[in-house]
This record gives C-alpha cells, structure tokens and sequence, in this order.
C-alpha cells in the first residue's frame, strides 16, 4: 500500500460518500460480492454502486441502493454490432449524475484496462481519497496484487480496512428477488422425492472456454446410466441440445430462462459440472459440489473456492477427456452423496 498507516484507513470507512466502482462481466461480479457485503457492512454511509445494471441487479442490489449505471462504457455492456460505430461515452454526464465522492474504491485489476475506463472516471470526480489496484492510473492508496484466488484477490480491498476479516463469513449465495427464489424451489420441489439434480452449463462465447458438445453428451449418458437416482437440468443462454444421447429423456433443458433464475436452479441442485462460468461461481457461493472445466483459464484464478469440487484442467479444452470428467464426478458423489 502507498501513503496510507492503518489508522488513516480505519478513518476512511467514516467517508459521507464512498463509492465503488465495478466495470467486468456477471462472472467477476458474482466473484466480487462477498467484497462489496464486507465494504457495505463495514461503511458508515451507504455507498453509491457505479456499475452496469445486469451486475447491480443480479449482485449488488443487497449492498446499497444507491446506484448509477454505466453501461455502455468500453468494456462494459454489448458491443456495437458489426457496421455500428462505437459508443460514445459521456463521463461528464456520468460523473454530475454520481455528484461528489470522498471516497472512490476501483475494482479493475487489470492496469492497462484500468488506464482506459477509470482514469476519465477519477480526473473528473477528483475525490478525496481514491483506492484502487493500478499503480498507473493515480490512486491515493494502491492496493498490491498477488498470485491467488479472484475472489480473494478483490477481498483484499475489504481487508485493506480490517485485516481480521473472512471471505468465508460473506461468501453466501446470491439474494435473488423472493418471487425468483420462488419459482426456482418451485422448480426443484416438482422433481420426484428422492431424485438428486445434477446442473450442467455448457455455454460461452469464449470459444476457447467450450468443450466438445459430444463430449458432454458421452459424459451425460455414461453418469447418468450409473446413477439412476438422478436428473440433468441443463442452464445457460445457449441451444446445446445435450439431451439426444441414451438418457435423454432425464435430462431436461432448462436453456433461455432469466439469468437471476437460472442461478436459482443451480443453487437448488445437488451437484455441477460445467466450464469456467458465472454459473460455476453462484454455484460456488451456494456451496453445491461441483466439477469445474478449465482450459485457456487457470482453476488457481477462477475455479471453485468455497464448495467441495474437483477440477479438470488441461492446456486446452480439447485436451479434456470425457473420462476425467466423469471420474471427477464419481469421485463427488462417491464422497457426498
């Protein structure tokens, strides 16, 4: 850290108004929560959330209400389609919209990036005191990043203000809408008694982060043959069409649903399997044991952390054998089930 004793940083958490920006995608959103219910808990003052809508809406709505959206900035929101010329970006607007900041957390870790998106944001807010993770973009207080866990990396921006934190102690599932919480118990309560629910997501648009679709179709009927005791639900955005094998007829597409309530149903399963993903982060949080599929992304960075879970990992996705999945899978439900 720069500039900054312990005490000075204990006084900060007194700020009139703090806030924090967050710019990545639902995957590190999901990732960052815990941080946010720690910095929420801890502030004296609710802080104003400057993030995209999908985030604050699907994450952040629990920390505080007040909120500013911001997509549409690079990086954050759908890209201009092909002919469509990039977006123009009002940050004037944008900051007379926030109004004035003593505070200013970032949470972009990645310097380059932070140079392009939150510099405009902190010339023109000119807080009082300003915290973030690039040590090029003119933060008051810079926050060192090491080799470990996404998660804990952005927990470091809790701890900063009291070292004696846990992120297990915020590491809880997503708080959906009730109605939505509703409707996805409403969902695992029409499953036969008895019958466990394995959650599979298949689907990116990182086409490196995918696997062979045959390959999970081979790993579906060869699990669910040994395990008559249990269904397949398969989520995400997709059209994976998972279900053409020997034991399609228990597994079911749950494929198109809104996002808060597709992370409903992967919290209400028994079991995941599925690649790098927010789905493989909400079901992280919600403790449900899970097989997570890594190929051009490190399972050390962005795999499981807080449920019991396996990982295959290889150099890349093709590398990964419908064996190893299916071991990995036996080896859970050999220990949890």
């Amino acid at each position: 850290m720069t500039g900054f004793q312990r005490g000075e940083l204990r006084e900060l958490l007194r700020a009139e108004r703090p806030a924090v920006c967050f710019v990545t995608n639902i995957g590190d959103a999901v990732l960052t929560l815990p941080t946010f219910r720690a910095l929420g808990e801890m502030f004296s003052a609710p802080m104003t959330l400057i993030c995209p809508k999908v985030a604050f809406d699907l994450c952040f709505h629990e920390v505080s209400p007040r909120f500013i959206d911001i997509t549409g900035l690079p990086l954050v929101g759908t890209p201009p389609l092909p002919g469509q010329s990039e977006r123009t970006v009002d940050y004037d607007s944008l900051v007379s919209e926030i109004g004035a900041v003593d505070l200013f957390i970032d949470t972009l870790p990645w310097d380059s990036l932070s140079n392009i998106v939150i510099r405009p944001f902190l010339d023109r807010l000119a807080p009082t005191t300003s915290v973030g993770f690039s040590p090029d973009s003119g933060f008051d207080v810079v926050v060192p990043k090491t080799e470990c866990h996404s998660a804990d990396l952005m927990f470091t921006l809790a701890r900063l203000f009291d070292p004696a934190l846990r992120i297990e102690d915020y590491a809880h599932p997503l708080r959906l809408p009730p109605a939505v919480e509703q409707q996805a118990r409403s969902i695992r309560a029409a499953v036969p008694a008895g019958v466990k629910v394995l959650v599979v997501h298949a689907d990116t648009n990182w086409t490196e982060k995918r696997w062979p679709v045959t390959r999970f179709i081979d790993v579906l009927d060869r699990f669910l043959a040994r395990h008559r005791d249990f269904v397949a639900w398969v989520v995400g955005m997709g059209h994976e069409e998972l279900n053409v094998g020997s034991a399609r007829d228990r597994i079911i597409p749950k494929l198109g649903l809104p996002l808060d309530l597709t992370m409903g149903l992967v919290a209400n399963a028994d079991i995941f399997v599925g690649i790098d993903s927010s789905m493989l982060h909400a079901a992280d949080l919600a403790r449900v044991p899970g097989v997570g599929l890594f190929g051009p992304t490190r399972a050390a960075t962005w795999g499981f952390k807080f449920a019991p879970h396996r990982h295959v990992e290889m150099s890349t996705m093709a590398d990964i054998t419908a064996a190893e999945v299916l071991s990995a899978m036996e080896d859970l439900v050999g220990e949890h089930f």
